[in-house]
């Protein structure tokens, strides 16, 4: 399952592409960034509160190190119990950076080792961010959001189970990870995750469709 697209609201589109534009080096076209094969368009909306949002980008799966310690050149990196380069369980098989962007949104560089892109000895940049690898999506229930893209999208859980507050769905090629309202995204304590209108473009599923979930986020599929 592949993420092509992400609507993704922000209370200053100018701030958010210059971030992405100047901080990270991903082109920028009006709203629109490039991030490898995906598309991140941001829209403007005065309600929105991108510091409860979340987004990850994926890199070349032997990227993890490189990856860390290039960003580490550009933001500060989030830490967690003294760490700030996270090895995920082992069903996941990858390892991460986190780092907050211009307007707070949690942003995640993600190396899945299962991945078939290696950086080998090339120096890492900004064309090894390779596509949204996950987007955070907040519901009032987990387990029936999970059920809903079971059946509708064909998206199986990833990584195991979940539980009541969280369950990833996909595969290595995209998730959309379900939280409750209110649950921080890690590795934060005060980054709460809250409702937003995102529309997202997904490639790869059995079936075509939208599923509107929790009557904010729209679910796009072919």
């Amino acid at each position: 399952m592949r993420i092509d697209h992400v609507q993704f609201p922000v209370p200053d589109v100018s701030a958010g592409t210059a971030f992405f534009r100047d901080v990270l080096g991903l082109p920028v076209d009006g709203g629109l960034v490039q991030v490898g094969r995906s598309r991140l368009r941001l829209v403007p909306a005065a309600d929105a509160v991108p510091a409860t949002q979340h987004l990850a980008f994926s890199v070349p799966g032997d990227a993890g190190r490189a990856a860390h310690d290039w960003l580490a050149q550009r933001v500060e990196l989030l830490g967690h119990d003294g760490q700030d380069l996270f090895e995920a369980p082992p069903s996941w098989d990858a390892c991460s950076s986190y780092f907050l962007g211009a307007d707070g949104t949690v942003l995640e560089l993600i190396a899945r080792r299962r991945r078939p892109e290696r950086l080998g000895g090339d120096d890492f940049g900004p064309g090894h961010l390779l596509a949204i690898s996950e987007v955070g999506i907040p519901v009032a229930s987990v387990a029936e959001a999970r059920r809903r893209l079971a059946r509708e999208v064909g998206a199986a859980p990833f990584g195991g189970p979940g539980s009541e507050t969280f369950s990833a769905v996909g595969d290595d090629d995209g998730l959309l990870v379900l939280v409750t309202p209110g649950r921080a995204w890690f590795p934060t304590r005060d980054h709460l995750a809250r409702p937003s209108r995102l529309v997202v473009d997904l490639s790869g599923t059995r079936s075509r469709g939208e599923l509107v979930l929790d009557d904010s986020t729209l679910v796009r599929y072919d």
